[in-house]
């Protein structure tokens, strides 16, 4: 005899939530790779020795993965105290800021600190986790999980693009940006801009939609009762027992 299971219909995943969620997962891996291929070009412009340009980029780009490695747990602690709205939104804003702050560094110090400041404050692939499992349940958290997974395979593919098409915008698009133009004196900064976008729209609608999910646990389980012994049997132990 063949066991037929009935499987449950899907919950529908709450769009809101899963929107913030798919900005917030695009944009990290945008804003992780938007540099890679421009980062040689950047630290040339920063009068550095020609045999140091690859170690140099090499900081600038681990840089990222540096500071997020130092404050992973610390968000995702924070994240059990405070909620993970608004170390969800920290994140986003920061990527914000610190995106658009790397498109006006001007040396070598200054793009490490904006790189490393980034990770440092993006804490957001760990609690993004966390807040999809606590929106979702059975029928439809390998839907959303994939959905994750999917953003970030795309923001790794959008960030090179976008900073392979937009760096340096003076040299391939002279007519659209000419010499003393802001473009033209920042040459990295037209990526990171639009890069941040992605971010910028997360925040915005986190604000105005995302919602803390509820924390809900098994119900706490009464203790166990004391083992009962009858009567008889501690009488007679204590009958045995040799006198002093």
């Amino acid at each position: 005899m063949t066991t037929i299971t009935k499987l449950k219909k899907p919950t529908p995943l709450p769009r809101h939530d899963m929107f913030v969620v798919v900005c917030l997962m695009t944009s990290e891996a945008t804003a992780y790779t938007c540099l890679f291929p421009f980062v040689p070009f950047m630290v040339r412009t920063f009068d550095v020795d020609e045999e140091n340009v690859g170690l140099y980029s090499g900081w600038i780009a681990s840089s990222f993965m540096i500071g997020q490695l130092m404050t992973a747990f610390l968000w995702g602690w924070l994240s059990d105290r405070i909620g993970v709205r608004p170390v969800m939104l920290l994140g986003l804003g920061s990527t914000v800021v610190c995106t658009i702050l790397f498109g006006f560094c001007m040396n070598l110090t200054q793009a490490i600190i904006a790189r490393f400041t980034l990770g440092f404050l993006n804490g957001n692939v760990g609690v993004a986790k966390t807040f999809v499992g606590l929106i979702t349940d059975e029928t439809n958290e390998a839907r959303a999980f994939g959905m994750m997974s999917v953003c970030w395979g795309a923001g790794s593919i959008i960030g090179p693009s976008i900073g392979g098409l937009l760096a340096q915008p003076a040299n391939q698009f002279p007519d659209a940006f000419p010499p003393g133009s802001l473009f033209a004196v920042y040459p990295f900064l037209l990526p990171c801009l639009v890069t941040a976008m992605f971010p910028l729209v997360g925040f915005v609608f986190g604000l105005r939609y995302l919602s803390e999910p509820p924390r809900t646990g098994p119900p706490p389980q009464p203790p166990d009762p004391p083992p009962h012994v009858p009567l008889g049997p501690r009488i007679r132990s204590r009958a045995n027992q040799p006198c002093a």
